[in-house]
């Protein structure tokens, strides 16, 4: 019987930022700052979440959301520049992001119409107020779903994408005025998504129910956005708010009840959370409600989270999204050449949603000269909240591998520098990895 190693790591209570998950990034409060200010302009007391965060007065974070416009991007019919979107991008990585992207097909102001080509066609706006074209009786739907197939052909899989908004019409594309369209307008455009996107995760924004029938009726793997978490009753009245009539009764008639499990569930605030404190509203609720939908991110809009909530903000950051605890790790204590290495883990995932990227899962062994990567053949996105995760896997060792003693070490690879590996929720992260302890090869 081989010798075998076993590790028992610490599980840690801190706050940890990953890719994909939490709030969205604040950058007009990062680094450093005479003063800060919130949503109204008022003056505030600086603070941190931790010694070492980069933020003021709202948590680190590791995704951003990323927005271009239709007509920045297709310039011509049919002709496209990608380096709009490519730039964004390249910020969200300079801070450490990986990115949501939404491509608007128009917005309210004259600013944000729809392509210059295509309004020379169609000069005369619609009166309806959440439209800047008719989508039913101009070439707005083929048109936009010509274009959503050469986004997908383009970003696919790109690395610093996270997951990527199915936006249809109206204002950002939100859906507004979707009841006024036959479904088999609505059906080409989402096609366009769910025909091009393979790798990428998408979430559909959760407004009108035609669109998300017709995602549900494909089984699509598609997790759902809404943009007013903390309503608790801004709108209509004390009566009526997003939190008890909206969200948690059509989460269920839509269907999306179970999206999570596949794809992410992300959140805009209502306002600005600010607003929510000064309202009184009850941030635990919103937070518990939140988790129970199984939320990834939150968009706080970069604005302040205020400081007597900080505690609060907190508990709610280490259940958003997913958080890996490693609580057993077995391997042989040795191992040959060209022959085999088995590990055993067991883990666990204390947040409330899986990871949707197709991240690798990898056993290093780091020696004085030389590092060999073993990549996993285990798919990390099966990992489900609430259930014991047993991973056992046999490596077989490089030929060529030299003899001598390594540092056994596991990651979670992202395959951007700038964004990092994957963090755990233990002790001992050097580098992107995390150290188990020393194996010996000898020649095979």
């Amino acid at each position: 019987m081989k010798k075998t190693v076993t590790v028992y790591p610490v599980i840690v209570d801190r706050l940890i930022s990953n890719p994909g998950i939490g709030f969205t990034a604040a950058p007009g409060l990062m680094n450093e700052l005479d003063d800060v200010y919130d949503n109204r302009g008022v003056k505030q007391a600086k603070y941190k979440f931790t010694k070492d965060s980069k933020t003021y007065n709202h948590p680190d974070c590791k995704v951003f959301f990323c927005s271009a416009r239709w007509k920045d991007v297709e310039v011509a019919k049919g002709v496209y520049r990608w380096e709009v979107l490519e730039e964004k991008l390249d910020y969200a990585k300079s801070l450490g992001c990986t990115a949501v992207v939404r491509c608007s097909p128009y917005a309210l102001s004259e600013d944000d119409d729809i392509p210059q080509w295509f309004r020379k066609d169609y000069p005369d706006e619609p009166e309806f107020p959440f439209w800047r074209i008719d989508p039913g009786t101009t070439p707005y739907v083929e048109y936009w779903a010509d274009f959503i197939r050469a986004f997908a052909e383009r970003f696919d899989g790109h690395p610093v994408i996270s997951s990527v908004d199915m936006t249809i019409v109206g204002a950002w594309g939100e859906g507004g005025g979707t009841e006024f369209l036959e479904p088999e307008q609505i059906r080409r455009i989402t096609d366009a998504y769910l025909d091009g996107f393979k790798l990428t995760p998408l979430q559909a924004l959760l407004h009108d129910p035609i669109s998300i029938k017709i995602i549900t009726d494909r089984k699509a793997k598609v997790g759902f956005r809404v943009d007013c978490l903390g309503d608790m009753g801004g709108f209509h009245g004390e009566k009526w708010s997003h939190m008890t009539d909206f969200y948690p009764q059509n989460i269920q008639n839509f269907q999306m009840g179970d999206a999570w499990k596949t794809a992410p569930v992300l959140f805009e605030a209502c306002w600005h959370m600010n607003d929510w404190y000064l309202q009184g509203w009850d941030i635990d609720y919103i937070i518990e409600e939140s988790l129970k939908w199984h939320i990834s991110s939150f968009n706080n809009k970069g604005t302040i989270v205020p400081e007597p909530w900080k505690e609060n903000i907190e508990r709610w950051l280490k259940k958003m999204g997913y958080r890996f605890e490693l609580r057993k790790f077995t391997y042989d204590a040795e191992a040959k050449a060209g022959g085999e290495l088995r590990v055993e883990g067991l883990w666990a995932n204390v947040g409330v949603a899986p990871v949707y990227n197709r991240y690798p899962l990898v056993v290093r062994l780091a020696g004085n000269d030389h590092t060999y990567t073993l990549s996993s053949t285990e798919d990390i996105r099966g990992w489900l909240p609430d259930q014991d995760i047993l991973w056992a896997e046999t490596f077989t060792l490089p030929a060529e591998i030299r003899e001598g003693e390594y540092r056994l070490e596991i990651g979670i690879e992202t395959g951007v520098k700038e964004v990092g590996n994957v963090k755990l929720a233990i002790e001992g992260y050097r580098d992107g990895y995390y150290p188990m302890g020393n194996i010996a090869v000898k020649g095979g």
